[in-house]
């Protein structure tokens, strides 16, 4: 199969955190308390891959804490949901891009893959 992704996928193991769901019309309600545990799938430059159980929708925005459990480094970024797929009857897999690149996401990029490697 040929890879048709701008950047290369890493499977990895972080921890993400959503503070508050939000979209760019102020007319609609922001959705709050979004405390649902988070498995992420895969990482790249360009986003992110996860499952959970909280149900969030296509085209909101959301500030994430992405941290390596390993070295307790944090990256934070914003990141709109762009697809979402049921992964079974009360979880949900969502794809996400960054809206905007951190100095240090490429780092983190850097140090999971280095660890995957060892």
């Amino acid at each position: 199969m040929i890879e048709r992704r701008r950047n290369p996928r890493i499977n990895v193991t972080l921890h993400l955190s959503i503070s508050d769901l939000y979209r760019q019309d102020p007319a609609l309600a922001d959705l709050k308390n979004l405390d649902s545990p988070i498995q992420i799938i895969d990482i790249s430059l360009s986003g992110i891959a996860f499952i959970t159980e909280c149900v969030l929708p296509i085209g909101y925005f959301f500030d994430a804490a992405l941290e390596n459990p390993a070295h307790k480094n944090k990256v934070f970024t914003g990141v709109k949901i762009i697809r979402s797929d049921a992964v079974d009857h009360n979880r949900y897999l969502y794809g996400c891009e960054f809206t905007h690149q951190p100095d240090n996401l490429q780092a983190l990029l850097d140090e999971m893959a280095k660890s995957i490697s060892e």
